[in-house]
Order: structure tokens, then sequence, then C-alpha cells
């Protein structure tokens, strides 16, 4: 195999950027997005979020266009633009985050297992533990064995992740109610909720946590057979994953209301699907979760992250 053909071409960087993205935390996003805030202010903070977080997109389109030789990602431009301390700091901080997310990613896949296997219904038990860092290591092992074989294996999680999540955003646009859709819209109420700066903080700190993950064919760019297709793949996931957000947490609230998605326990989607169409609904979103999760471990394994540290 030619080291061409090892290179991650324009579907793998698309999918690395949605998977990365579209990881396990979608999928709590009627509950995470319910419990601080009613619907008015979740729409209002999806629109920031979302204008600001296209100028980031648009910024690293704009850079990996300009300077494709710098092709370790965002460390690679801390470094050139403000020197190789920086540039370390911003990798090292960069693993750092990265390492602990995992963390986040394994309680999840727990808990969607614990939905068909009891033991691990807590998702932070010794049972838990046990499984999740058996899975996270086989990712990584998958990863080693090259980039191209487990680019290929994200695009098949994304696609295979995306259908329940498509299923769900159908099955919810058809099945809301208008009038639960507006009702209490701004959350008045509800006095535990508070007024609507309050409402946007809470809500915000959802939906900035829900694009980590962007920068993720900038961050593999090196490995990108071609480097024109970085910045196009960053702004295609950015739409895709914004437009999958802000549907599933703001037609959820059309299904219950605000104090009812807030009590959901992990993954809410699987709960919110159930109250549509039965168990199997919870059955079918919580194999997502599975198939999600594992997808974004594979995203987030293929950051060769240590070796822009050691750059550095």
């Amino acid at each position: 195999m030619t080291e061409h053909n090892k290179k991650v071409g324009f579907l793998g960087l698309i999918a690395i950027v949605v998977g990365s993205m579209v990881g396990g935390g979608v999928f709590n996003l009627p509950s995470n997005m319910a419990e601080g805030a009613a619907l008015g202010a979740v729409i209002i903070a999806w629109i920031i979020t979302g204008v600001g977080m296209y100028f980031l997109a648009h910024t690293f389109k704009i850079l990996s266009d300009t300077r494709p030789d710098l092709s370790s990602g965002i460390y690679s431009y801390a470094a050139e633009g403000f020197g190789k301390y920086v540039g370390f700091n911003s990798a090292w901080g960069y693993w750092l985050s990265a390492a602990i997310g995992n963390v986040s990613f394994a309680v999840l896949l727990m808990q969607a297992l614990g939905y068909f296997f009891p033991v691990f219904i807590s998702g932070n038990n010794w049972q838990s533990i046990l499984g999740g860092s058996i899975l996270i290591w086989s990712m990584n092992i998958v990863v080693r064995r090259g980039v191209s074989r487990a680019a290929f294996l994200n695009i098949i999680s994304t696609i295979a992740k995306l259908v329940p999540l498509f299923l769900f955003v159908i099955i919810l646009l058809f099945a809301f109610h208008w009038d639960k859709l507006s009702f209490d819209f701004w959350g008045h109420e509800n006095a535990v909720l508070g007024g609507l700066p309050k409402q946007l903080k809470s809500t915000m700190l959802v939906t900035l946590w829900a694009f980590i993950g962007i920068e993720g064919a900038v961050v593999i760019s090196g490995r990108a057979k071609n480097k024109k297709d970085v910045g196009k793949a960053t702004i295609i996931g950015f739409v895709g994953a914004v437009l999958i957000y802000a549907t599933i947490s703001i037609f959820s609230f059309g299904i219950m209301n605000q104090s009812e998605l807030a009590k959901l326990p992990d993954p809410s989607t699987a709960y919110v699907m159930k109250a549509i169409v039965g168990n199997w609904g919870a059955v079918v979103l919580n194999l997502g979760v599975i198939i999600s999760v594992l997808g974004a471990w594979l995203a987030w394994d293929n950051y060769d992250v240590r070796s822009a540290i050691i750059s550095c």
C-alpha cells in the first residue's frame, strides 16, 4: 500500500469532524439543555453559539488553506504565531482535555450498555471501569494498526450512529406538539430557572461543549490526501452537527415539558424516544449511543497529539 493510500480522504475528514463532535453528548442534549433553561433560552443559546462556532470553523478553513504546511493542527498554529513554548502548552493542554474527555465517553457507554446489562447501569462501578478500559485500549490498538483503516471504520461508525439520530429527528418532527413546545416558553412558571441571563449561562455551557472536536480535520491535516479538503470538511461537519444538535434539543420540548426533560436519566434521547414509540425506541437509541461513543473514540485516537508535543 502506497503512502498516499494510507492517508485520509475527503469523506474520512468529514467523518472525523462529525465523529469527534457528535459523540455521546448529543444523546443527552434533551435533559442537559432542560436542566437550567426553558425553550426560549435554548434557542437563543444555539443561535449565539452557532454564529460563534461558524467563525471559528471558518478561521480553521482559512488557516488550513493559507498555511497547509502547518500540518499538526491547532498547536502548530500556536507555535508558529507565539513560539514553541506556547505551542507546547497548547498541545499538552489539548492532549489532557482529550484524555479526560475519554472518561465521559466510558461512563456514557457503560450507562448505555446498562440498559441491556444491568451490571453496568451506574456507569461508574468497578465493572464499568474495567469494561471502559478494555474498550478504550481496543480503540487505541485499532488506530495504531493503521490510520487509513481507522478512518474507514470511523466513516462506517459515523454513518451507523447518524441512522438512529436521523430516525429520532424524523419521528420527533412528526410527533411533537405545538402546545407543549410553546408552553412556558421563557420559563417564567419555574422560579428555579431564574431570568434569561442565568438560563443562557447554564445552557451555553452545554452548547459550547457540544462543539468540542470541530478542529478534528485540522488536527490530522498532515495525514489528509488533499490539504484543500481540510477546510471544506470542517465547514460541512460543523453545519451538519449544529442542525442535529438544535433539532434534537429544541423539538424534544414538544414531547415533554422542561421539568420532565430535566429529570430524564442518561441517555435522555432514549427516554424521549420511548415516550413517543415505546421500548423499541429506547433500544435503538441506546444502540446508537454505543456505536457513537465507539466511533468518537476512533476519531479522538486518530489525533496524534503526542508527536506534536515532541515536535514543539
